[in-house]
């Protein structure tokens, strides 16, 4: 009986080291078929004008989450679409100018950003964007994304009642993540442009 036990034993640990090579070769294939999709430089370029509009459209939405003067309806609608527009797991940075000339920067998830974005403690709010987007080359990353950046100005007003409490202006640079994802409509993979991180540089009183 014991024999037979350490056969089985021996039987099976040949088994699963016999597993592994394939595994490994599995790997292997799937990291090879990664390297070897590719974007060309005329994809890059058509991804660039959709980066340009995804981080227009989300200033859209900023605006209308911020403004009191929006239905609830509008701003809920708006803090939706504007999720759709993030990687999973997106953060965005915040920051304040404090009495003494510091600046505080706090991360929080997209989610949260964006509700508290709609229950800031003023009457008013005002977001503005200036015109301006630059976008950085895209560069491929080791997970077979592309990565690239893109840089907007903020400036933002806060009142209570006809008094303006507090203003300020900030840098922020998102960044932005080309995905091959699943389009199970055409039951294919597709590219597809992704906001990510958004970090506040830099931040100066109004």
């Amino acid at each position: 009986m014991r024999f037979k036990i350490t056969v089985l034993f021996i039987s099976f640990l040949f088994s699963a080291l016999a597993q592994e090579p394939s595994k490994s070769a599995s790997a292997s294939k799937e990291a090879k078929i990664v390297d070897e999709i590719n974007l060309s430089d005329a994809d890059i370029e058509i991804f660039k004008e959709q980066t340009k509009q995804k981080v227009e459209e989300f200033q859209q939405h900023i605006i209308t989450i911020g403004s009191k003067d929006q239905s609830p309806e509008k701003r809920n609608m708006a803090e939706k679409e504007a999720l759709k527009l993030f990687f999973k797991g997106a953060e965005m940075q915040t920051s304040k100018v404090n009495s003494d000339g510091t600046v505080a920067i706090q991360s929080r998830s997209m989610e949260i950003y964006l509700a508290r974005l709609k229950s800031l403690p003023y009457t008013a709010v005002v977001i503005k964007f200036y015109d301006l987007v630059y976008i950085s080359s895209f560069t491929k990353g080791p997970d077979g994304r592309y990565y690239s950046s893109a840089t907007v100005i903020q400036e933002f007003t806060g009142f209570t009642g006809d008094n303006l409490v507090y203003k300020d202006i900030t840098k922020k640079e998102i960044e932005i993540v080309i995905d091959l994802v699943e389009d199970k409509f055409f039951n294919e993979k597709k590219w597809r442009v992704f906001l990510g991180n958004i970090k506040a540089t830099e931040t100066k009183k109004a």
